[in-house]
Order: C-alpha cells, then structure tokens, then sequence
C-alpha cells in the first residue's frame, strides 16, 4: 500500500521499524533514511538536546523532499502515541504522509485509518468462496497476515475438527503443522524482536537445518520477505508467538543474540545496531565487543545518525570524533580528542587530524615514535599518506605495499580500499596515470561494496587527476566536475577542497584562466573552512602562479613559503622558494631549493631550478643542458621552448620517475591529434528501471575528421555490450560519424537496463562500417542505484 501510495504522490517510502519506546532513537533512524546530513545533527554530540529540536532537523529535510514514512510495530497505549506524536511532528505541513502500523487507536491524530479486508477480499485471499471463507474471516479479524497462514493450512486439506474461534487458536493449527527446524527458525525470529533480518542475521540463527526452516517459513505465509536480502516476522505473528511462551529462555535468548551479532557484515548495519542498542540496556555487557567494528563501519559511511543510536547506550566518543572530522567540524573533533580520558586510544585519531590539518611535521613525529603501540596496518598506510603530502616518494611504496597485505590478512576491506587508493596516488605522483588507474580503480570497487561513498568521490578525483596528467583537459575537466559533486553528496567538506583544487588546475591547463581562478578560490574556501593548512597552501601557490606578476605581492608569496615550512610540506616549500627566487632574480633562493629537492629526491626539482638559472643567467648551454636531463622525466610537450620561458605549472604536480630510455610513456600524443569516443548518461540508472546513454565520436581540433563536413568523415558503427547483468538496445550496432565539439548530430542512443544493483561496467566498440576495422574499444562504469521503495536505499544501513 504504501509503495503504491508513493508511486501516485511521486514521493520516496521509508520504512521505519520501532525501536522499543525511545522516540530520540525512532527519529534518528527516521533521520538516516531522509539524508539529514551529518553536520545538522552534530549539535546532538555537543550537548544533548530536546526531541523538538530532533524533529526540527527531520521537517527541514522532509521540506526538501517530501516522503510517505511507515512507521512499523508502534506498541499499545501511550508510549504508541508518544512515539507517533515525535514522528508526527517530523511530518507535518512537508507535503508527505505517514502510514502506522499498530494496534492502538491513533485516530486523534489521523484523517484516516486503513479498514481490515471485507469478507470478499479474504475470501479472494484464501481462494475459496465466501461462505466457507468466512469462519476464517472473522477469527482472522480481515488481517492478511493472519490470512496467508490460513491459507497454507486449507492448501494441506480439509479442516479435522471445528474451525478455530481465535487467532490464537488459528495460530496454534499453523504452528502444528510446521517442521521443528521452522518451529526452531520462528522461535528465535519472535524472541529477537527485530522488525526485519537481513540475509547474513537470518542465516546465521543457531538453528539446525535454518535454510530450509527459513524457506518453509516463507512458503507457509509466516515469514515475509518485503525486498530482496531480507526476511520480515508481521508483528501480528511474533506477538502469538510470545503469547504461546514459544520464545526461547533468557539464557538461550542471550545464545542466540550473541551468535547473531557475530555475523555482522559490511552491510545493512541498521538491525546490528538496534540489536547492540537492545543488548546492551537488557544489561548484557558481551554486546560492546562488537561495538568498535560497528562504530568504525557507520564511521566509513558518514552515518552520524545510527551512530548517535549506538552512543545511546555505550560509550563511542573517538568513533565520533573521526566522523566530526570527516564532516569537516574540526573543533568538534579536536575537542572530543582532547577530552577524552585515555590518550592511547585516541592517538591514531589525533595522527589523522593532524595530517588532515596541515601538521605534517607533528604526524610523522607521532607515527614514528608510537609505530609499537598503533595497528601495523593503519600506521604504515598513514605514514605513507604523510610522506606523499610532503613530496618524499622514497620508501611510500613499500610501506603502502606492507599496509595492503596487512589489512588483507585480518580482512579489512575498507583499509585495503585506502591503501590502494594511496598506491595509486603514489603512482600519480611519481608521474604513471595509467598505473595509477589500475589501483584506483580497485579502490573504487572496494570502496562501493563497503558502501563508502566518501572513499569512491576520493577515487573518482584521482581518476580525473590521472586524465589530466595524462595530457587530456578536456576529458579531465568534467570528470574533476563530477568529482566535487560526489564529494559534496558524500559530505566530505575536505574532499570538495581537493577536488576543486584539482579542477581549477584542469581549468587553467585547458586554457580558461578565469573558471580556473574561481574555481581555485572556492577550493581556498572549503580548505579555510575545515582548517586544511597544506590545501590553502598549495592554492596560493597555485593561484599566485594564474595571476599576473603584477597582482602577486611578495610577502604574499613569502607567506606561502613560510606556510609551508610551517607545516612541513618540503616539496611546496621548494616549490614557492624557486618561484620566489625566479622572480626575484635571487640565485640563493633558488640554491635552497634545490637542496630541498635534492633532500626529498625530487631529482627532476632540480633539474628544474638549474633551468631557472640558467633562464635568470640567460646562459644557453646551461639551460639545453638543463632542457635535457628534464626530458628523462617529462614528455617534450611540457618542456619549455622559449629561451624566458619559466618553469611550467605542470611540474609541480609530480615527482616524476625517469621515464623508460629516455622516451616520454606518457603524454606522447597530443590530445588535439586524436579521435575519442565520449559517452553521455542522460538519466540516473536504477534497477530494474531504463536509462539511456548516448555515443559519440569526437576528432581533436588538429585531426582531418575535425575541418571536413559529415558527408566527408567516414560512418562508423558503434556495438554495446554489457560486462553484467543487464540488458542493452539496439542489440545491433548503430551508426555515428565524427562530429566536432560532441555535435549531436553524430552522436546515437542506446537503452540500458540493468538487473541488479551496484556497479555495472560497459564496453562500446568503434568499427570502420567501410572496412570492419575495429578503432577503438572503450570501457565505462556506470553505479545501478536500488529504487527508493520500503525503505529508500539513502537510508538503508
């Protein structure tokens, strides 16, 4: 009913289970599933704050975007009400709707209550005609989930003796007739109490034979399963349950509370939770084992709500200073860090926040003198992060390396995602974009599966970096664009900064200074916001390098070095001295940084200032000298021709790693002088709904497809074939032609429909339709989103 509710006012469903009779708890869950953001509820971790406020938090969200919420086994009397009353609040004057589930009158504060099923409908229901269907009609009160049970008992035959009067009776003839691996299933369903068990909980039931009860159970009509990887016991059941005393014992109870939460997987999180939050108020003190790895999982996914839930009832204050952080409210974090009482259980998040704002120095000061007391893994992952933001390369990949067969050994995906994001940001650096893709590719993946959408938007920004150091803008430029807007869906202030850092630089590299500039100041923003000391350092840098000589000051520049030096960014600091130098014409500045490139390793760093000599000097056997040894690391695109020419922008974005023979692996050919396939997704991909995608063929400005007219450029033909589970039309190939500027003209369509959620890649081939030479085959992936039905995919834990 309520999907079908949603589907007529164009409106998400989301489906809240009730959390006993704490409405702090029943609105923060109804906070996770409509995307309050975390910065919103941070409040609640300052102080404690009223249920007014809470339901203030819930209504702005709903404004935004109305939704019809089910509210699911509301308990009788006027912890019911109270609890309807909290969500009631949330809801009202949004324009959405609220459907409860209970059997306590709400009707003070409902327009409408939802009837039971008329004689005929049951008997619709149970296929049998109305007279024989009404004794069952009455003792089943018109409920269909007492009626499906029903059902599967007239399915075994006619009745033996009188018709049950009751629903207790009638549940005591379904009971009868199940097997003891059912009855086992069901009994431990009902003492749980959980509105809903995903796939891993239900399995995982210290039952004997537990697949085939579960698969009875569904076949019988007692258990449910609302969506796919979840069973659901009607509360209407799980209370006859009870009521026959068919639940297990408190110690057998504790068994199999205990079993189940040793199942915790990566996904959902929400019923581990609630059950952790029940545990540990029922007094069972063996919950908080499984504490740290919730906490650290709902950390990954920036899921303060469900995180507040948990502190409820233990105590989560460095899991919640980490999540401050990454939502950009570093005095938050900074504060809980210093607050708390046990300085070794918050070292490894003071490292972070430290690197995270700027202290280099004080990071790998820490890192190297506690390397005994925090986990190998995250300490050689972190280690390596530090030295990259300081310019050091030597020693990262053995340690990022250590740190990846570390977390694969006590299998932390999530860790394992990280430390091959920071291998292929090391490879980034080190100049190697297409080594660099492989591993953030993987990270990517890993990131996905954890449901980390913090981790994807830093992999994506890495991708596009890689575009651009492999000398290709124009693809750089959108794919950074949409990088910062999956850094800001993801709400991860930091990430923006990075990333926007990033575009204006792809900006001003594809020649449109003033986007670059804009771009690069709001990157200076973000970086101001969230305390980032080394971002808004290399942003002045950056922009001192866009503007004219005339608009930079000195002591600006000057301030940046001594921003550098403060933080202990060596690479920048060498950076800012050599530009300094060079406009300064002073030979000991430019002396200086080449000591700190020849200390970092930077060799091509220089190489560069021997260039910049040269250059000041106007000595041309110095500066050819200097051109030539630069062109072990950099391809001749990059090198600078004009005999005044200064060091180019680009060179700071790598240590550069002498390229093989002597030859340029990449950049070779220029962007302008090659055909490439673009790829455009008109619509957001669901499953089991139809997206289209549109291919085009667009020649460089210096390639011939790029001056002639369509009735000069050959046809080409385009084929699509799914690498998943999913379904493409036309099935046959379709024909393009080459078209200049991405012209639509050229461009043709295809539908795709996917099958299953998550990550589907593609792969389109380009074939000559003259000759059937394949010229170019590209691969994409596309991210298949679960539509918002019961409850909405934002929200699901």
């Amino acid at each position: 009913m309520a999907e079908l509710i949603g589907g007529d006012r164009g409106q998400p469903v989301h489906w809240l289970p009730c959390p006993g009779d704490d409405p702090q708890s029943l609105l923060l869950l109804l906070a996770a599933r409509v995307g309050v953001p975390p910065e919103d509820l941070m409040g609640m971790v300052w102080e404690p704050r009223e249920i007014s406020w809470l339901s203030r938090i819930c209504h702005d969200a709903l404004q935004r975007q109305p939704a019809v919420v089910v509210v699911d086994g509301i308990p009788a009397g006027p912890r019911g009400l109270s609890l309807v009353s909290a969500v009631e609040n949330a809801v009202r004057a949004t324009g959405g709707l609220i459907v409860v589930a209970c059997a306590t009158d709400v009707s003070p504060l409902f327009a409408w209550n939802v009837p039971p099923l008329p004689l005929h409908h049951s008997a619709d229901l149970l296929g049998v005609p109305d007279a024989v269907a009404a004794p069952l009609h009455r003792v089943c009160q018109g409920l269909p989930a007492l009626l499906r049970p029903a059902r599967a008992l007239l399915r075994d035959g006619r009745w033996v003796g009188p018709v049950p009067g009751s629903s207790e009776e009638l549940f005591l003839r379904v009971h009868e007739a199940l097997s003891g691996a059912a009855r086992e299933v069901l009994s431990a369903f009902a003492a749980l109490d959980l509105a809903e068990l995903p796939d891993a909980m239900a399995r995982a039931l210290p039952v004997p034979e537990v697949e085939s009860g579960l698969q009875e159970l569904l076949a019988r009509g007692v258990l449910h399963r609302p969506r796919p990887g979840y069973w659901r016991l009607p509360s209407v059941l799980a209370d006859l349950v009870r009521v026959g005393q068919r639940t297990p014992g408190a110690s057998a109870l504790r068994r199999v509370e205990r079993t189940v939460l040793d199942s915790m997987s990566s996904a959902p999180l929400e019923p581990y939770v609630l059950l952790v939050e029940r545990m540990l108020a029922s007094g069972d003190s063996d919950a908080r084992r499984q504490v740290p790895a919730i906490a650290r999982a709902l950390v990954r996914r920036n899921d303060l709500a469900r995180l507040l839930v948990l502190a409820q009832v233990t105590e989560v204050a460095v899991p919640l200073a980490a999540l401050a952080r990454q939502a950009g409210q570093i005095d938050l974090a900074q504060y809980i860090v210093d607050s708390f009482g046990d300085p070794a259980a918050t070292r490894f998040e003071s490292t972070v926040l430290a690197r995270e704002t700027g202290q280099l120095g004080r990071a790998d000061w820490t890192l190297y003198m506690a390397e005994a007391e925090l986990p190998h893994e995250g300490n050689a992952r972190l280690r390596a992060a530090v030295q990259l933001d300081q310019g050091r390369v030597g020693g990262a990949a053995q340690l990022i390396r250590s740190a990846v067969e570390h977390h694969q050994v006590i299998g932390d995906e999530s860790g394992e995602a990280w430390a091959a994001y920071e291998y292929g940001r090391l490879r980034l650096v080190v100049g190697d974009p297409e080594g660099a893709e492989v591993h953030l590719r993987t990270a990517r993946r890993l990131f996905g599966v954890g449901g980390e959408l913090r981790g994807v938007a830093w992999a994506d920004t890495g991708l596009a970096w890689a575009l651009l150091l492999g000398g290709d803008p124009p693809r750089a430029v959108p794919a950074l664009q949409r990088a910062v807007t999956s850094h800001r869906r993801a709400h991860d202030p930091r990430g923006e900064g990075w990333a926007l850092l990033r575009y204006g630089l792809a900006l001003a590299d594809e020649g449109s200074p003033d986007s670059a500039e804009q771009s690069l100041e709001g990157a200076l923003d973000r970086f101001e916001d969230v305390d980032d000391a080394l971002g808004a350092a290399w942003t002045r840098h950056h922009l001192a390098l866009l503007w004219s000589p005339g608009k930079v000051s000195m002591p600006a520049l000057w301030d940046v070095a001594h921003d550098f030096q403060t933080i202990g960014c060596t690479g920048g600091l060498a950076w800012t001295r050599l530009e300094i130098g060079r406009r300064t014409a002073q030979q000991l500045l430019i002396t200086e940084a080449r000591e700190l490139f020849v200390g970092i390793g930077n060799e091509a760093g220089e190489h560069w200032a021997d260039f910049t000599t040269a250059v000041i000097e106007r000595n041309g056997d110095a500066r050819v000298r200097a051109l030539k040894e630069l062109s072990r690391f950099h391809p001749p695109a990059l090198l600078p021709r004009a005999p005044a020419a200064h060091v180019p922008r680009a060179a700071r974005y790598t240590v550069p790693e002498p390229l093989p023979d002597g030859r340029a692996s990449t950049g070779a050919c220029r962007p302008e002088d090659q055909c490439r396939v673009r790829l455009t997704l008109l619509d957001e991909v669901y499953e089991g709904g139809t997206a289209r995608i549109t291919v085009g063929v667009e020649p460089g400005t210096a390639h011939p497809w790029a001056v002639v007219g369509p009735e000069d450029t050959p046809l080409l033909s385009v084929s699509a074939t799914p690498l998943g589970d999913a379904e493409l039309r036309p099935e046959h190939p379709v024909t393009v032609w080459p078209s200049a500027g991405a012209g639509e003209g050229g461009r043709s369509e295809f539908r795709i429909t996917p099958r299953r959620a998550g990550p589907l890649r593609l792969r389109f081939t380009v074939e000559d339709q003259h000759s059937g030479v394949v010229l170019q085959q590209v691969e994409t992936e596309v991210q298949v989103l679960t539509p918002a039905l019961v409850p909405s995919t934002r929200g699901e834990g």
